[in-house]
């Protein structure tokens, strides 16, 4: 790798870790192999080492620690809402694009047109839109928890930001026709609507607390392991 380039990679990690380690780990960079692949493994290692600092080095207060204090609000609550705001984007671009791409002549790309099934490339397009579109607020929930559990932080903000996760993915319904669609982006638009009741209880309060369940509940075993392991040691 160009030692320039290694020396830059290095100094994305924080200060304490590259007095330890620095020197060592620029001359590895610069005997080892260049590439987009080796520099990105490099960058995500230097942001997981500013989140989660490596055990016995005496860090520094990152800028990410910091906003975690000084504005809880924004890290738990409004940075989620605009990551997810982000995927459902993606996922609504991805929708359109391959209606346009594949289903040019049909009325809605969720089944049901004259075109017939969609097989082959096409259902791999649309299916990676379905797997961002149901995906994105449980990894999205995962992440505050594992944020909240490595700062050590109390659970109020994280718990508002697990809620409002939980309630946009629960009641977010995608609506996408021709004929039937005035408004949004390409005939497709996004509604929040709790939509019918089954069983007694409306579809969009079930699915927000089913969300909910899957995000918080890997918190609440870490946290519970956590405990037992200090109880122990």
């Amino acid at each position: 790798m160009n030692p320039r380039l290694a020396r830059l990679l290095v100094r994305l990690y924080p200060r304490a870790w590259r007095e330890r380690y620095g020197s060592e780990f620029s001359a590895l960079l610069e005997a080892g192999g260049g590439g987009v692949r080796a520099a990105a493994n490099v960058v995500w290692s230097a942001m997981y080492e500013r989140i989660f600092p490596t055990a016995g080095l005496k860090m520094e207060q990152t800028r990410f620690q910091s906003w975690c204090i000084r504005a809880p609000w924004a890290m738990f609550g409004f940075g989620p809402v605009v990551l997810l705001a982000a995927a459902y984007f993606v996922a609504c671009f991805i929708l359109w694009s391959g209606w346009k791409i594949f289903l040019p002549g049909a009325d809605t790309p969720f089944g049901g047109h004259a075109t017939g099934p969609v097989y082959g490339l096409e259902n791999l397009y649309f299916q990676v839109g379905r797997l961002i579109y149901f995906s994105a607020p449980i990894l999205i929930g995962w992440a505050i928890g594992i944020v909240a559990g490595r700062q050590r932080l109390k659970a109020v903000w994280p718990a508002v930001g697990w809620a409002l996760i939980a309630l946009i993915g629960g009641t977010a319904q995608v609506h996408a026709s021709r004929t039937s669609v005035t408004r949004g982006i390409g005939h497709i638009r996004l509604d929040f609507a709790l939509g019918t009741s089954g069983h007694g209880i409306p579809d969009g309060l079930f699915h927000t607390l089913v969300i909910l369940s899957l995000t918080v509940l890997p918190y609440l075993i870490w946290r519970q392991l956590q405990r037992i392991r200090s109880v122990s040691v």
